[in-house]
């Protein structure tokens, strides 16, 4: 089976995310990616009067992802025009976003009951023909894909990038026997 990716989405902005998402982006592929929204003000957000509603505290944690991808060294992002690929949003306001996606890459925190909790929400809203993958090193495929549907899990696996992804030209691929 062919598949042609048009869009890619990546959730988790860290150094491994973000970089990621800077990797497609500089392939020419347009990537959104998200983070979550943060829990609580920061004592400089309660000082300005801000609320958990505002866009720049919903955004903090992207932003200041985005922020550590721009600035690494070696350089993530290639160029100015691929800054210009990548979308920038958060996992309340922005998931339904995915649903347009042709590759959705997971790469938070290895917790495996916050992963399934996303990949549930995933499934819901994914395209028919969209390819999730976990970026996970060390938490079994089979229990991640656990309980999703036959099509989520027939268009699952794990894609293992190494530190720094544009610089280390290696991909593990782990199968899902969805």
């Amino acid at each position: 089976m062919k598949y042609h990716i048009r869009k890619a989405a990546v959730i988790g902005s860290g150094t491994m995310g973000g970089g990621i998402a800077a990797l497609f982006a500089g392939l020419g592929i347009p990537t959104l990616l998200l983070d979550i929204v943060p829990f609580k003000l920061t004592a400089a957000e309660e000082a300005d009067g801000k609320t958990l509603e505002d866009a720049s505290v919903r955004n903090r944690i992207i932003d200041a992802g985005w922020k550590a991808v721009t600035k690494s060294r070696p350089p993530a992002v290639l160029s100015e025009t691929s800054k210009q690929l990548i979308s920038l949003g958060n996992l309340d306001d922005d998931f339904d976003q995915l649903a347009d996606v042709d590759l959705i890459v997971e790469v938070i925190i290895e917790n495996l009951d916050i992963k399934r909790d996303l990949f549930e929400r995933i499934d819901a809203i994914r395209a028919d023909h969209a390819i999730i993958a976990t970026n996970t090193s060390g938490l079994p495929i089979k229990a991640l894909a656990e309980g999703r549907s036959e099509g989520f899990q027939g268009h699952f696996l794990g894609m293992h990038f190494f530190n720094p992804p544009r610089w280390l030209k290696l991909l593990e691929v782990i199968p899902h026997k969805g």
